[in-house]
C-alpha cells in the first residue's frame, strides 16, 4: 500500500500492507447522512486527520453564526478531545478497525443587538 495523502491508505499492492504498517479501517456515521464515511488509515494517524476527512466527506465544518457550530468525534460513547492522540494510541495494538460517530455541538451565542 501506498500512502496517497496524510495517513491515508491506497490499496494498490496486491492488497497486502506494508511492512511494518498497520491498517485500520475507519467508519464514521454521521446523524443527518444517509451514509457513514469509510477509508482506511496507518495506524500513526491522529485523530483530527480523521475528523477533518469525515467533516469534508459531509459537508460540514467548524463555523460561527450567532451561534457557534462545532464539530467532534466520538469513540465508544466518550468525546474524543485529543486530536493529535493516534490510531494506534486510541485502539491499541491489535485492534484494526473503529467505529466513530461525527457530532455536532451547537453553543448558543449572543442574540444581535
Amino acid at each position: 500500500m501506498e500512502a496517497t495523502t496524510q495517513g491515508e491508505v491506497s490499496m494498490q499492492h496486491a492488497g497486502h500492507p506494508e511492512v511494518g504498517h498497520e491498517v485500520v479501517e475507519v467508519t464514521v456515521d454521521y446523524l443527518p447522512a444517509p451514509k457513514p464515511f469509510r477509508k482506511a488509515y496507518r495506524e500513526q494517524t491522529v485523530i483530527e486527520t480523521v475528523r477533518t476527512d469525515a467533516m469534508a466527506f459531509f459537508g460540514v465544518r467548524d463555523s460561527k453564526d450567532r451561534d457557534t457550530h462545532e464539530f467532534f468525534l466520538e469513540f465508544e460513547g466518550r468525546r474524543l478531545t485529543n486530536m493529535l492522540e493516534t490510531l494506534q494510541q486510541l485502539l491499541g495494538p491489535h485492534r484494526h478497525e473503529a467505529h466513530f460517530s461525527l457530532v455536532e455541538q451547537v453553543i448558543q451565542g449572543a442574540m444581535p443587538k
